[in-house]
C-alpha cells in the first residue's frame, strides 16, 4: 500500500503538535538563513566585480547591477540549497532521526505515471492561468491602500529580479537556469513542504485535506508575492494530493520540476521567438484549448487517484 493514510511519522518520538511547531520553526529559520547566505553570496560577487561598498550600503537595490546572470543564478542556487535541502535534511536526521527515504512509501516510479504527471501538469497551466489573472487583479478597500501599495511595489521589485534570473543569452545559460529554477526547487521544496511540513501537519490534525491546503498556503506565502499567492497555493495543493494518493514523493517532485520547467522554456522560447505565447495569459490560447486542457488535468487527477485506490484495495 503506497497511499499515505495518517501522515508519515517524522515526530522523532515527540507529540504531533510539538513536532509540527518544530518543523514550522525549521521552515522559517531555514528561509531566513537561506536568504542571508544568498545575500552574502550576492554581496561578495558584487564586491569582486567592483561595486563600491558605500553604494551597496546606501542603496541595496543596485546590487544586481554588478552581477552577471551566472552569479545571480549561483546566489539563487545557494539560497535553495540552504533552505530547501539542508533544512529538511537536518530536521530528519537531528530531530526525527530518520533518513530522507522515509518520505516515500513507494520505491521507484512508473513510467506511464511519470508521463501522465508531466502532461497533467502542463494542462493545469491552462486552468491556473485564471487564478493568476484573478489574483493579479485583486484590489483592496481604501483603508488597506497602504498594504496594496506595499504589495504592488514588492511585486514590481520581484518581477525585476525574476527578469535578471531569466534573461538568457545562450543555450548554456538556459540549461543552468533550468537547473536552478526548475530542478533544484522542484526537488528541495517538495522534500520540505510536502515531505516534512505536510506530513507533520497530517499527523497533528489527523486530516489530510487540512494538511495539504495549509502546507500549500505556507508554500505560496513564503515566496513573498501576494499577487501570486493563490496560483502558487493551487499548485501546492496539486503537489500535495499527488503525494497523498501515491505515497511517493517523486511524483510531486516531477510535477514541480515540470511546472517550473515549462515556465523557463516558455521564457527562453519567447526570447528566441517574439511570437511565443504567454502561458499565464488567458487570452493567449483559444477557449476550446483552455477548456480541453482543464478537462485533461481533471481527468488526470481522477485517474491518478483511482490508480492508487485500486492498488490499495487489491492489497487488502
Amino acid at each position: 500500500m503506497a497511499r499515505i493514510e495518517k501522515g508519515i511519522d517524522i515526530t522523532g518520538g515527540r507529540s504531533e503538535l510539538s513536532s509540527f511547531l518544530i518543523v514550522l520553526g525549521f521552515v522559517f529559520i531555514g528561509f531566513f538563513v537561506g536568504q542571508f547566505v544568498g545575500a552574502i553570496a550576492s554581496i561578495v560577487f558584487a564586491l569582486i566585480n567592483g561595486a563600491p561598498t558605500d553604494v551597496l550600503t546606501e542603496d541595496p537595490t543596485v546590487l544586481y547591477d554588478y552581477l552577471g546572470l551566472g552569479e545571480v543564478l549561483t546566489t539563487q542556487a545557494t539560497y535553495t540549497l540552504f533552505f530547501c535541502f539542508i533544512t529538511p535534511y537536518v530536521y530528519l536526521r537531528a530531530i526525527a532521526r530518520k533518513n530522507i527515504d522515509v518520505l516515500s512509501n513507494e520505491r521507484g516510479v512508473q513510467f506511464p505515471l511519470v508521463f501522465a504527471t508531466i502532461v497533467g501538469t502542463f494542462c493545469f497551466l491552462f486552468l491556473n492561468a485564471y487564478f493568476i489573472e484573478w489574483n493579479a487583479n485583486i484590489h483592496f478597500p481604501e483603508f488597506m491602500s497602504g498594504f496594496e501599495d506595499w504589495a504592488r511595489d514588492l511585486e514590481d521589485q520581484l518581477a525585476e529580479t525574476t527578469e535578471k534570473f531569466t534573461t538568457f543569452n545562450n543555450f548554456t545559460q538556459f540549461l543552468f537556469g533550468f537547473v536552478v529554477i526548475a530542478v533544484l526547487p522542484g526537488i528541495g521544496e517538495e522534500f520540505l513542504f510536502r515531505g516534512v511540513l505536510q506530513n507533520s501537519l497530517h499527523r497533528w490534525t489527523k486530516n489530510a485535506h487540512v494538511a495539504i491546503w495549509v502546507s500549500a498556503f505556507i508554500f505560496g506565502a513564503i515566496h513573498l508575492q501576494f499577487y501570486g499567492l493563490v496560483p502558487r497555493m493551487m499548485l501546492g495543493a496539486v503537489f500535495g494530493y499527488l503525494y497523498l494518493w501515491s505515497g511517493n514523493i517523486w511524483y510531486p517532485i516531477i510535477s514541480h520540476i515540470a511546472n517550473n520547467g515549462f515556465a523557463v522554456i516558455a521564457v527562453y522560447y519567447a526570447q528566441v521567438e517574439e511570437t511565443a505565447p504567454n502561458l499565464d495569459d488567458t487570452e493567449a490560447f483559444p477557449i476550446g484549448l483552455q477548456i480541453g486542457g482543464s478537462l485533461i488535468f481533471i481527468a488526470f487527477m481522477f485517474l491518478f487517484r483511482n490508480h492508487y485506490l485500486k492498488q490499495k484495495q487489491s492489497s487488502e
